[in-house]
């Protein structure tokens, strides 16, 4: 078994570095080679961390990391050894956030982009203090002290490389292509189309609709199917000229399934002629209507039927083979959830995402592309927070796959409870939370879209949620607020359609 030991200094913890009341050590995992999280114990102790998984091997440490002034961020050591050390957690997270912004900026030079000159103080700065902390490891605390003016001043400059990165990318991909073709939309529920007084705002703000096929809204008892709502949902779509995304026709969420589907439990074979049964119908009604089918997402996490890696693939294989025989023109897509792959850190046998996809491209179902689900800072079932160039690193990694990616993203613009959410839960905005909870959903949000639309190989990006006056599945995922008043986030989409998009 490897251990690795991670030594706090007391004065850090009371500044709050590591969370209010060390709330966020809890989500530190390992990562080996291929930055896949392994499962492992984490223990806290006398201002020491330490972190057990049975492979004896060298790993990189992430652990959400508050940074006073800017909100808890996930940062990422370099490669350790276990059992050397204790490390000093701070002087390592520096460490890495020096090595990270510096590779990604050369690599990025070297293909021609300009860095501003506030880049390059923010790097020159934060590379400094990092080594005065590697000079005082003896001095522990004054080494973590160091090394947090270090990350604070390496993750701005990593802000500002990214700002750099989507402006003159955007810019190159305007000048030779004019506007571009990226789909831009937001995820509904059929049984509430915008309001009349919504609709010329939604269109403002984007070109496609993404209708959620709700399985558990359509079959609410086995056999009997009602698709009234998606049929107006469609109506509406139309009418207004959007393009429309049909889907998940299978949604491993909690929530989203029939009530009557843990029937099929132990009964495999059983499941997958229900699903297979519903999608058939399904398709069958909407073909010709629809510009992309959504077969299924969130089968790598763990959802109301426990499921087998084996059960898994030919579940996603049965639901893509019959929505490609019934519609064999529309291209198809599988979404993976928290693409990060967080939750291996507490699953043993849990499924890789990147691994998952892969192994469906490979079996050659034709899919036309690969959907990312992106809940960002939401506990437990999101993406633990990340900065832009996490981010930005993650969507090249699943560009390897070599097809197109549509992004499915959502940003918290509060916290505390939401009554009407159909999967409440906790959002992470760090000690003290922001003051304006809805201007810092614009920061985060507005951050990742820019970045996504600088990819050419990102063909759609959709927003989880229009309107938090009426139920949504995500706690304050609306472009609108519990209101129907349209958040700061609408407002910049509608911005970014009008400058960029077809």
């Amino acid at each position: 078994m490897g251990q690795f030991h991670f030594d706090i200094p007391e004065l850090l913890l009371e500044q709050g570095a590591f969370g209010e009341e060390r709330s966020l050590w809890k989500y530190a995992y390992l990562t080996g080679i291929e930055s896949i999280p392994s499962e492992g114990e984490t223990r806290f102790a006398d201002g020491r961390m330490t972190i057990s998984r049975r492979a004896d091997e060298s790993a990189k440490l992430s652990v959400p990391w508050n940074i006073p002034g800017y909100g808890p961020v996930t940062l990422t050591t370099c490669s350790l050894r276990p059992g050397d050390g204790p490390y000093n957690l701070a002087l390592e997270l520096a460490r890495g956030s020096c090595y990270r912004v510096r590779t990604q900026a050369d690599v990025w030079e070297r293909s021609g982009l300009r860095m501003s000159e506030n880049f390059k103080d923010l790097l020159a700065q934060g590379t400094s203090f990092f080594l005065d902390a590697a000079q005082r490891i003896a001095n522990p605390a004054a080494a973590g002290e160091d090394a947090m003016k270090a990350i604070r001043h390496l993750e701005a400059a990593s802000a500002d490389l990214l700002e750099s990165y989507a402006a003159q990318a955007l810019a190159f991909r305007r000048d030779h292509e004019g506007q571009l073709g990226t789909l831009l939309g937001v995820s509904m529920q059929p049984a509430q189309p915008p309001t009349e007084a919504q609709t010329q705002m939604y269109v403002e703000t984007c070109n496609t609709v993404a209708v959620r096929l709700s399985w558990a809204d359509v079959e609410t008892d086995a056999g009997r199917l009602d698709f009234d709502a998606v049929d107006k949902m469609f109506a509406w779509a139309e009418k207004h000229g959007l393009r429309v995304i049909a889907g998940p026709l299978f949604d491993f969420q909690d929530k989203l399934l029939p009530h009557w589907l843990y029937l099929f439990e132990d009964n495999f074979d059983g499941l997958i002629d229900a699903v297979c049964r519903f999608a058939e119908q399904a398709v069958r009604r909407y073909v010709g209507r629809v510009h992309l089918w959504n077969c299924a997402a969130g089968l790598n996490t763990k959802g109301p039927i426990r499921l087998s890696e084996d059960q898994v693939m030919r579940l996603a294989v049965a639901v893509v083979q019959t929505v490609r025989r019934v519609d064999p023109r529309t291209p198809v897509i599988v979404a993976f959830d928290q693409p990060f792959g967080e939750y291996l850190s507490r699953e043993r046998e849990g499924i890789s995402p990147l691994h998952c996809a892969d192994a469906l491209v490979r079996a050659g179902l034709g899919l036309a592309g690969i959907g990312l689900e992106l809940r960002m800072n939401y506990e437990q079932i999101g993406t633990l927070p990340r900065t832009n160039l996490d981010f930005s690193q993650l969507v090249d990694r699943w560009a390897v796959l070599g097809l197109p990616l549509m992004c499915q993203l959502t940003v918290a613009a509060n916290s505390g409870i939401d009554a009407g959410a159909l999967r409440p839960t906790d959002v992470l905005l760090g000690s003290p939370p922001p003051a304006i909870p809805e201007k810092n959903q614009l920061r985060l949000a507005g951050g990742f879209i820019r970045t996504l639309l600088a990819k050419n190989f990102v063909h759609g990006i959709i927003w989880e949620g229009w309107d938090d006056s009426r139920p949504h599945i995500f706690p304050y995922s609306g472009l609108l607020d519990e209101r129907g008043n349209p958040r700061p986030l609408q407002q910049y989409l509608a911005r970014l359609r009008k400058d960029f998009l077809c």
